[in-house]
């Protein structure tokens, strides 16, 4: 079974995807592939492990998650893992390599990854462990233990001759819901959000938070939002392209952003006596790193 994955902006359903597609079967270069994580908002979990068998990609946006590897199909096999990731231990820049192997150039409009629910779990930091089979647990939400992710590109991307790294950028946050989030050990739903990028064409965002007449704001969200041009006024309807948080000295960094424009979002933990802020105009460049500086939070 296919869990099809859609973004403003980033992602977007198949059906509203029609691309010309070229692939040439002469050369082929080594793809890497890269996970990363945007933050957990649930203080209680001390790990989050989920279970990567597969990623592949496909020319075609119409690939079923169970196909093989063909050219009928489209699609190829980038890496086959088959190990769980702690999701946690991935944010601000940190990555895992899931892998690498040989693609052939072309353009590529839908990227699968293949997850085992059976061998996922969530950690609390009192040690209970909450599966698809402990009770309260992780409900999965009517997918199979192994079933695959879709993601649908727009534009594109391409896979040069000499090869690509590919980043999968897996929103733990919005990926899996407390049902009671004061109560983490009430167990958590699957809704999955993710996002794919080529590192080659993306660029980053990086400053430090600080309080207003005070020191550094640590745990603070940081968050890319995407003005919706309907509601340009209704952040509610707006879309997000990536999330992160300061460090204990009220630093962040938001990597592999795609190009454009964007207004940054910074709220204080609900805890402090700091509200957040709205930086609008952001531009994000290929290759670059945009250095927003220091940003004040005022008192709530």
């Amino acid at each position: 079974m296919k869990h099809v994955c859609s973004l403003p902006g980033i992602v977007v359903i198949a059906a509203c995807s029609q691309h010309n597609v070229t692939t040439n079967t002469t050369k082929a270069g080594p793809t890497q592939v890269f996970l990363i994580d945007a933050p957990f908002p649930y203080d209680q979990v001390a790990r989050v492990d989920v279970y990567i068998v597969r990623v592949a990609a496909s020319t075609k946006p119409d690939t079923a998650g169970n196909a093989s590897d063909s050219l009928q199909t489209g699609l190829r096999t980038i890496t086959a893992p088959h190990r769980a990731y702690n999701l946690l231990e991935l944010g601000n820049g940190a990555a895992a390599k899931l892998g690498e192997g040989i693609v052939l150039p072309g353009q590529y409009v839908q990227f699968l990854i293949t997850m085992d629910a059976d061998s996922s779990s969530i950690t609390l930091k009192d040690g209970t462990v909450l599966t698809n089979r402990t009770s309260p647990g992780i409900d999965w939400g009517g997918y199979p233990s192994r079933f695959s992710f879709g993601l649908f590109t727009d534009p594109p991307i391409q896979i040069a001759d000499s090869g690509a790294v590919v980043i999968i950028d897996f929103d733990l946050g919005r990926s899996f819901y407390a049902r009671d989030p004061a109560n983490a050990a009430a167990g958590f739903n699957y809704v999955g959000y993710m996002q794919v990028r080529n590192s080659a064409v993306t660029g980053s965002v990086s400053g430090t938070v600080m309080g207003q007449n005070d020191g550094a704001i640590a745990d603070a969200s940081i968050a890319l939002l995407v003005v919706n041009p309907n509601y340009p006024t209704d952040e509610a309807t707006w879309g997000v392209l990536g999330t992160a948080r300061s460090d204990a000295t009220g630093r962040f960094r938001l990597p592999y952003a795609s190009p454009g424009s964007y207004v940054l979002a910074v709220d204080a933990p609900a805890t402090s006596v700091y509200g957040g802020l709205r930086l609008p105009n952001v531009s994000v460049s290929t290759g670059a790193e945009t250095q927003t500086g220091t940003l004040i939070v005022p008192h709530k």
